[in-house]
């Protein structure tokens, strides 16, 4: 017989095996689970200013960690709220755990008219039902009745596994009966997967694509998948399609390297650069790859956003004769509109659960199997070509060839301007920053900014729910505080985003992080001006007072140090960017940067009018 242990337990010893530190979320009256995460010296409960935040700041938390990240919220009123977050989390193939507290079996079995219910027959599947198009996998143990020790645990181990594997929102729903009832210990002693490894030969579970429809059945007797399953990986298969895409490199006289967003999430990135190093590739990104390979590496060409790119960085991957797409992530920011203009027949496309070469796709095949067996075979067509490998170039080259934007011009005027801005900040950040940018102004004014070689960037580029920035950067600071490098946590924002979720900066100040924080105030939406309504009052804001802010949520007791800045000119901003005193990360600093109305990056205003142009198609 195996030992036994409360189920709250367990699953905090599961969380703590997959390697969370900090739990995010808003308290309630049917999460009696808290009390064992709170009770643990491993594992800390941050609490968050509303649920949507506390979605936000986990989708951060396992950006920046590469793993997995935790909310908790109380049913119905609570775990909706989150649901934003959760939608955001499954849009941009982040690993995050949704656990709600929900009313006991018994009251649940009886419909018992209970606050947080909606007054009609059936309340209390109604919310499950709405999160599981949101998730990959869902434990509602309400629905499982346990038989043996293990069921409920093995409930639990299912989804939390198609998380970690499927890098992607996972629901379980625990009633208040179920937080104190003896399980197993026996699932303890089994491995997680972890979302950079590839899936075991019995892992059945995964979606095939983002595009793919998702079921939103449940099962009663077990976790329920809602994406539909696959095949197991298939070594056959593989080394069919490693054989293939090496006999079409070794054609190919202009091959490249375009690395996407899930690259990163299946902590593929390594792989990558080895490929890249170990044959001499030039390799490309997409503004939802920015920072998973080094930007100031002699074979990066530059960022590739289709028609929304730098024209020498257009013209050099539009006329490559083989295109190895790593992770690709096509949404209409991350490609100019959809104006990517590769021909299909000379891509290849490693994705997470599938492999396409040309018009052929292998649902067996994914990115952590192929790409790992591509080197030797792509070493072996390099040693046996004549030629010289591919020549890097210089930071210097790069910015004459016009493949990227590094050198900071002369300001034009007094005003601070998009135009310069960007450059600039890119001069400022330290080698290991962790830059987080709101979808807007600040994420197309980084497009074509060279990061530093050891940051790590994110941006919510394809669901870009305003406000999300916030709350990313809290999750993102927590991370950067379990790391012993004392990396510094830089978050650009505008005004108006800022507005939607402004309450997590007293979370930060809270937990004692130390971000910087700037504001983009440019009196109001800009980037929706640029898209549609440029004078419309719809696009305005009630303006706040920013210096105000940090006083107000620190209150009188808080004891982390914190300081605000107004900056209005070029002067001003490089001033500041330059003191020593500004440099150290050793109190939360808010910094407000005025800028003209109407100014935006030239990225931007190019994708704004392919936009508009969208927009205007029947």
């Amino acid at each position: 017989m195996s030992e036994t242990i409360e189920f709250s337990q367990y699953v905090v010893e599961r969380l703590k095996q997959a390697g969370v530190k900090q739990v995010f979320g808003v308290p309630g009256d049917f999460n009696l689970g808290l009390d064992y995460v709170e009770a643990d010296p491993d594992i800390e409960w941050v609490g968050n200013a509303n649920e949507l935040n506390a979605a936000y700041a986990a989708d951060g938390y396992a950006r920046v960690k590469g793993g997995l990240a935790v909310i908790v919220t109380t049913f119905g009123v609570g775990e909706l709220s989150a649901l934003c977050g959760i939608a955001g989390a499954l849009a941009e193939r982040v690993p995050v755990l949704h656990i709600v507290g929900a009313p006991s079996t018994k009251l649940q079995s009886k419909e018992s008219l209970l606050h947080h219910t909606l007054n009609l027959p059936g309340s209390f599947t109604t919310f499950s039902t709405m999160s599981a198009p949101l998730s990959c996998s869902q434990a509602l143990l309400n629905e499982i009745p346990p038989k043996t020790p293990t069921t409920w645990t093995e409930a639990f181990d299912k989804t939390l596994s198609d998380v970690l594997e499927q890098c992607r929102p996972g629901y379980v729903e625990i009633p208040t009966d179920a937080f104190h009832a003896k399980v197993s210990t026996e699932g303890l002693k089994q491995k997680l997967p972890h979302p950079h490894s590839a899936p075991p030969p019995e892992s059945v579970a995964a979606a095939v694509s983002p595009q793919e429809t998702q079921s939103s059945a449940t099962s009663s007797l077990a976790a329920a998948s809602t994406t539909a399953p696959v095949r197991a990986p298939s070594d056959d298969v593989t080394a069919h399609v490693v054989e293939d895409i090496t006999q079409r490199f070794k054609k190919a006289k202009k091959p490249i390297i375009l690395v996407d967003a899930c690259a990163g999430r299946f902590g593929m990135a390594g792989q990558v650069r080895k490929l890249v190093e170990g044959c001499g590739i030039r390799f490309f990104e997409t503004p939802m790859g920015k920072s998973l390979l080094d930007e100031h590496h002699p074979l990066f060409g530059g960022c590739y956003a289709g028609a929304n790119s730098l024209p020498a960085v257009r013209e050099e991957v539009e006329s490559a004769d083989f295109v190895l797409y790593v992770g690709a992530l096509k949404s209409d920011f991350n490609s100019g509109s959809f104006s990517v203009n590769i021909d299909p027949k000379i891509t290849i496309e490693l994705h997470s659960f599938t492999t396409t070469i040309g018009y052929a796709a292998y649902p067996t095949t994914d990115i952590r199997h192929v790409l790992p067996d591509l080197l030797p075979a792509f070493q072996e067509v390099v040693q046996s070509r004549a030629a010289s490998p591919v020549g890097g170039e210089s930071v210097e080259q790069k910015v004459k060839a016009g493949r990227i934007e590094s050198i900071v011009p002369e300001p034009k005027g007094n005003e601070i301007k998009h135009e310069w801005l960007w450059p600039r900040v890119g001069k400022w950040f330290a080698d290991d920053d962790i830059i987080i940018t709101e979808t807007g102004t600040s994420s197309f004014g980084l497009t074509n900014v060279l990061l530093p070689s050891h940051s790590t960037y994110i941006a919510q580029i394809l669901w870009g729910a305003i406000g999300w920035s916030v709350g990313a950067c809290l999750g993102a600071a927590m991370a950067a505080q379990e790391d012993d490098r004392n990396r510094r946590t830089v978050l650009f924002v505008g005004d108006g985003s800022l507005q939607l979720t402004l309450q997590e900066i007293g979370t930060m100040l809270r937990r004692g992080v130390h971000p910087y924080l700037f504001v983009l105030n440019n009196d109001g939406y800009e980037i929706e001006r640029q898209i549609h309504g440029v004078n419309a009052k719809y696009n305005d804001i009630q303006l706040y007072d920013h210096q105000l802010l940090l006083p107000f949520l620190a209150g009188k007791s808080c004891p982390t140090p914190y300081q605000s800045y107004a900056v209005k000119t070029p002067s001003e901003l490089n001033e500041l960017l330059e003191s020593e005193e500004f440099n150290r990360p050793d109190k939360l600093r808010l910094i407000e940067v005025y800028m003209p109305r109407g100014d935006a990056p030239q990225g931007l205003v190019s994708q704004a009018k392919l936009t508009a142009e969208a927009n205007r198609q029947l």
